[in-house]
């Protein structure tokens, strides 16, 4: 079996294009690591691995369809990001004429209800992994990305934020930014910087993002989505339980943070004019679910959709060591399996 036709059927991809990846925003060579050992945080044999848990359940609740969009592939053939994608579509969203059309499958609108959107608002959206600020496809300036995503100067800083998804509403204006939790919980590490909380990094680059008048997306609304096990959240387990619960403390705290240890690195052109508009809307575009929702709206339209995809690789013969870890991954993030390793539908309301 070649690689593509392993990725193909580890990801559950319905059709055969081979460059499906850059119709998602992913490089080749993120693409190419689904395949690597387990011990590589890349690999989709990672049981740990989030961002590979992301990629199947958000590309399966899209139905893998992105290519059906008249835009082309957001990254070109070097895996670059394409300015003209943001451009056009951005253009179009201001003239709301020529949209991206759709088919809205049913676990997408699943995915839509979770998320307290229009069903009719999500017809046009596109879904883009490992999207990152400041990117070479959103061209205003060579330098604007990187003095307009956060409150600290990042001069020195050669990567700042990386989302794992984004959902992109260009009929409604609106960007969804989503980052993914298994067994890990927030980063406090950067680059030059020891004690940033990587959900205030990810809030503050959205918020600029869209609030910024330079900003093709000046005039966008945003929402912030912690994806994560129910179980780890219902016990209060992690830090990110505690800060999306009092997320104004923590906008408050890296206040502090800012005027204290980092008051030498504020940036000059986007605290003072932007803090204040920060502080008031963040609390409300956060929000959390976790990765039982996203597996109830496949199985709204397919109730034997796990089962039938763990049918499907034991046929092929799949590697049983593989097998298991994809297996240990869904369990991990909350996703039931009976005694036989095949989830049980009957379980979910329908």
């Amino acid at each position: 079996m070649d690689s593509h036709t392993k990725i193909k059927n580890i990801l559950n991809i319905p059709y055969d294009r081979k460059d499906w990846f850059r119709w998602y925003g992913i490089t080749e060579r993120r693409k190419d690591s689904l395949l690597e050992g387990r011990s590589h945080p890349n690999s989709f044999f990672n049981p740990g691995s989030e961002s590979t848990l992301t990629l199947f359940m958000l590309g399966n609740i899209d139905g893998w369809h992105q290519h059906d969009n008249h835009l082309g592939p957001p990254r070109d053939d070097s895996s670059r990001w394409d300015p003209s994608f943001f451009k056009e579509m951005v253009r179009h969203s201001k003239n709301k004429e020529d949209l991206i059309e759709k088919d809205l499958n049913r676990s997408r609108a699943e995915l839509l209800d979770v998320l307290d959107i229009k069903r009719d608002d999500g017809e046009n959206s596109i879904l883009l992994f490992e999207f990152e600020l400041y990117n070479d496809g959103i061209d205003i300036c060579s330098e604007w990305s990187k003095k307009d995503i956060s409150f600290l100067d990042l001069e020195d800083i050669g990567r700042w934020i990386r989302y794992d998804a984004v959902m992109i509403f260009p009929y409604v204006e609106r960007l969804i930014f989503f980052e993914s939790k298994l067994g890990s919980d927030l980063s406090y590490n950067t680059q030059n910087y020891q004690y940033l909380n990587q959900l205030i990094k990810g809030l503050e680059s959205a918020h600029l993002l869209t609030e910024k008048e330079e900003s093709p997306f000046s005039d966008w609304d945003f929402n912030y989505v912690l994806i994560c096990p129910k179980i780890l959240d219902d016990y209060s387990l992690t830090r990110y339980n505690k800060e999306t619960d009092n997320i104004g403390k923590a906008i408050v705290e890296y206040n502090d943070l800012l005027n204290g240890k980092y008051s030498d690195s504020i940036n000059d052109d986007c605290y003072p004019k932007y803090f204040g508009s920060f502080v008031k809307r963040a609390p409300e575009r956060i929000r959390k679910i976790y990765w039982e929702d996203l597996a109830n709206a496949l199985l709204k339209e397919n109730r034997d959709f796990f089962y039938d995809y763990f049918e499907r690789l034991e046929n092929m013969e799949f590697d049983q060591k593989h097998l298991k870890v994809i297996r240990q991954k869904f369990s991990e993030a909350g996703i039931r399996f009976s005694l036989t390793d095949k989830y049980k539908p009957e379980d979910i309301d329908r």
